[in-house]
Parts: C-alpha cells; structure tokens; sequence
C-alpha cells in the first residue's frame, strides 16, 4: 500500500527488577514478532473485498 509503512517484524528486550527483604531478582525477558498480515477497516466495505485506501471515497 502506498504512503504505509509497517514493521513486518521486531525484538523486544526487557529487564525487570524485583527488591525486597534477603531476595534481589533480575529477570530479562525476550520477545521476537512478526506480522503475518495486515487488514484495513473500510466504513461500508464487506469482508469479501479489498479497495486500496487511495480509492476509498471520503463521503464519511
């Protein structure tokens, strides 16, 4: 699509701490993403079909 720009994957790096008492944690947590697909909610489109966003009248 034209003028869109989507991250069609990504690295997320944390870590958390955690204090209290005797017990010191640290924990690092990883996540890797993808998207698969990507879907455009249209007023008045059905789900059947697809019409590019450059063509979508903006009578709304």
């Amino acid at each position: 699509v034209d003028s869109v720009n989507i991250a069609h994957g990504g690295r997320t790096l944390t870590t958390l701490y955690r204090y209290g008492g005797a017990v010191n944690h640290r924990r690092r947590i990883e996540e890797k993403w993808t998207i698969e697909e990507v879907d455009f909610n249209i007023c008045g489109l059905c789900l059947e079909s697809f019409l590019p966003p450059s063509d979508m009248n903006n009578d709304h």
